[in-house]
């Protein structure tokens, strides 16, 4: 009995010494994340992001919490300053990532099969717009001033057609959020906004009730999709986990519907995006 005792005693001991070894190691195996989102995304779907949090943490050894920014720049300074560690971000702020060095691809969504989208002006089912142009001395939505599908392509637009875009509108107005600027127009605040394409099927899969209340009268680009990026100095062990876990999502039922909710088809690893294009539109906009 009392060599059973002293066994006994003798495995707790050396039971809680792997503990103390163990612990340590699986918590540094297992660190918090925050995954930032913008204005790529609407605001009133976040459950669906709350449903990725909940992926990420069942599928990596990771812990997740989510943070939504108001703006495009503010997300751009999070992920600087290491207060994000990876987000879904327009494509323009992650030219401005990469241009500082601050910022990493991680995966690419796939909508529609395709890897890229385009920048669409909408307006009313019933109004005489026919295009860009057509927009001199009335009210129109951009998204947010980083945002490229939402600004920087159409002021490019405006600017290389000879149109100047502080004294082209009557009135110009950001809504900070694509969704927004969608039902600025359906609402009839302003005659028309500039918004991302996958944003606008996705609003309209969304809210059928305004299919036949909307039209898009001029579509701009192809532009390489709004990614999810790193911030620079995120441990390779973790982007890996996470690119993995991100870029299998579509082999499971449970990963798909969340992708469907989502509007994606899936996420890719970067190969051949090419970001030049709206890089050289940021820059002839500061020059102008």
């Amino acid at each position: 009995m009392k060599i059973g005792k002293k066994f006994t005693t003798t495995c707790k001991k050396l039971t809680m010494a792997l503990l103390c070894l163990f612990v340590p190691v699986l918590a540094s195996a297992a660190p918090n994340i925050t995954l930032g989102l913008t204005g790529t995304v609407f605001k009133d779907d976040l459950e669906n992001f709350m449903k990725l949090e909940q992926y990420l943490e069942e599928h990596t050894p990771l812990g997740v919490s989510v943070i939504f920014s108001k703006t495009y720049a503010q997300m751009v300074s999070l992920m600087e300053n290491k207060t994000v560690d990876v987000a879904y971000v327009c494509n323009s702020t992650y030219t401005k990532l990469e241009q500082n060095n601050t910022g990493k691809l991680l995966v690419i969504p796939i909508v529609a099969g395709a890897d890229q989208y385009y920048s669409y002006t909408i307006v009313k089912k019933e109004a005489p717009f026919t295009k860009l142009d057509d927009f001199k001395g009335k009210i129109f939505a951009f998204t947010d001033p980083d945002s490229n599908s939402g600004s920087i392509a159409p002021k490019y637009y405006l600017y290389t057609n000879g149109f100047g875009v502080d004294d082209f509108f009557h009135r110009s107005i950001y809504t900070f959020e694509h969704g927004e600027s969608i039902k600025a127009v359906l609402e009839g605040f302003v005659d028309g906004a500039s918004v991302d394409s996958i944003v606008y099927h996705t609003f309209m899969e969304k809210y059928p009730e305004a299919k036949g209340k909307l039209k898009v009268i001029q579509i701009l680009g192809p532009f390489a999709n709004s990614p999810i990026a790193v911030r620079q100095g995120l441990s390779e062990a973790v982007f890996q986990e996470l690119q993995k876990t991100l870029s299998t999502m579509h082999m499971s039922q449970q990963g798909r519907e969340i992708l469907a909710k989502m509007g994606l088809d899936r996420f890719d690893v970067p190969s051949t995006q090419d970001y030049e294009p709206v890089r050289q539109m940021i820059e002839y906009l500061e020059r102008h």
